[in-house]
């Protein structure tokens, strides 16, 4: 195993910011997808711990004139000099001999570090190249550096949490990437599946690309799932759902709903019209190809609170709702901020008895604070048992977002660097590992 050494500085350091709710997570398609490899874990020898030790800690990378480049939060392995590494540590770990360096002080007045440059010391390990995917709910200002009172020391991520009773399974969400790039193949679908099938009972998928369909209706027949499936290119729905229907064989009975884009009002990628003339046109192909279940407009709470239309016209409400964007809102007031939201939206609802389903929420447990909103293992097992008893006696209006980290996602300051982070429990998907 190789041996690098940097210059490494821990900060128990969380961005605050005021950035409002309106500007929600972005599920990038894997049209628009920037492909960043997962980073390996950081190893130090040394004698912080007597044995063994695996944490996240915030790390802060300076390059050979103790210049901060960047920084990031990384699972962090201390390793005893008396234990040998290469027999202690998995495969993808890279073991790092730092030299001791001074723990700096932070301010609520510090500036932000400032981004990689390329020409930082080549000791200076890079793992992301932090450029942002253009997104129109980046244009919050940039969160000023405040400090936490957080711990650095976390354990390491748990299992995936228990689901929440009632009797019913809530859903999650799942993308069929890998994130070093490409399609997970049918095998590796079906091993993901396995992890989660019992846990979850609809799988959301978002679009028909990467053969997805066809993967996961074979995987969801094998472990007694349901699929919610997506149209994501709301200018080729009558591909889409031609796509559907071959992947799924024609077997409409394991589909439980049908969306229409993802957010596109939300983020500028389609004008209300649009929205509701793709369901339209959705809602006739696919009764012509023989679904006859609900088909529904997917968009944010801020979307459908300015537009119930896409609400009232789709077969339920799909909304996307996300406490986390909420600044004002911790991770044990995630289900009630959820709760209050739908019922603003049914308040505005032409019928207000209409079904309305959560279908993205969830809490990241690696990246920057915002504000009240810390993402950390702790915390989203706080939102996320929050968030589940509020749905206790409706567990199938809620899909919970999302079933493993999205490492084929792009760190993204808009998003408070949580953007790949978002998995159940810490979990990666087995093609990541």
């Amino acid at each position: 195993m190789k041996s690098i050494t940097i210059s490494l500085t821990f900060l128990s350091l969380l961005h605050l910011t005021a950035g409002q709710p309106r500007h929600q997570h972005a599920h990038h398609h894997k049209a628009n997808r920037d492909i960043t490899p997962k980073g390996g874990k950081i190893t130090i020898t040394g004698t912080t711990y007597s044995t063994t030790t695996e944490i996240p800690e915030v790390v802060v990378y300076v390059d050979q004139n103790n210049k901060p480049i960047h920084t990031t939060t990384e699972t962090v392995v201390y390793v005893p000099a008396s234990v040998e590494t290469h027999k202690t540590l998995a495969p993808s770990t890279s073991t790092v001999i730092a030299p001791p360096v001074p723990t700096k002080a932070v301010s609520s007045g510090a500036s932000t570090p400032p981004a990689p440059s390329t020409s930082a010391s080549p000791t200076s390990k890079h793992v992301s190249t932090f450029e942002p995917v253009p997104s129109p709910r980046s244009s919050r200002a940039s969160p000023a550096p405040s400090v936490s009172s957080v711990p650095s020391s976390m354990p390491s991520p748990p299992p995936s949490p228990p689901v929440s009773g009632g009797g019913t399974l809530h859903g999650v969400t799942y993308s069929p990437y890998k994130g070093s790039g490409g399609c997970k193949s049918a095998s590796e679908v079906d091993a993901d599946f396995a992890l989660i099938a019992k846990d979850y009972g609809v799988m959301r998928l978002y679009g028909v690309d990467c053969n997805q369909v066809a993967t996961a209706y074979a995987a969801a027949k094998k472990h007694g799932n349901k699929l919610f499936l997506g149209i994501y290119d709301i200018n080729s729905v009558e591909q889409s759902v031609s796509t559907m229907a071959a992947g799924v064989n024609h077997d409409w009975s394991i589909v439980d709903t049908v969306s229409v884009g993802n957010e596109l009002v939300n983020n500028g990628g389609a004008t209300v019209g649009q929205s509701l003339s793709a369901l339209s046109q959705a809602r006739s192909a696919l009764r012509a190809a023989g679904y006859q279940g609900p088909v529904v407009v997917v968009d944010t709470f801020v979307a459908m609170l300015s537009h119930p239309e896409l609400c009232d016209q789709s077969d339920y409400c799909a909304v996307n709702v996300h406490p986390f964007f909420d600044p004002n809102t911790g991770p044990n007031q995630a289900g009630s901020f959820i709760t209050s939201t739908v019922s603003k939206i049914r308040s505005k609802l032409s019928d207000s008895s209409k079904r309305i389903v959560v279908t993205e929420t969830g809490w990241p447990w690696q990246g920057e604070a915002n504000g009240a909103a810390v993402p950390g293992i702790g915390q989203q097992s706080t939102a996320l048992s929050s968030i589940k008893n509020a749905f206790t006696n409706n567990a199938n209006d809620l899909i919970l977002f999302t079933a493993f980290n999205d490492m084929w996602k792009k760190p993204d300051a808009g998003t408070f660097m949580a953007e790949q982070f978002w998995g159940m429990g810490g979990r990666y998907s087995p093609s990541d590992e």
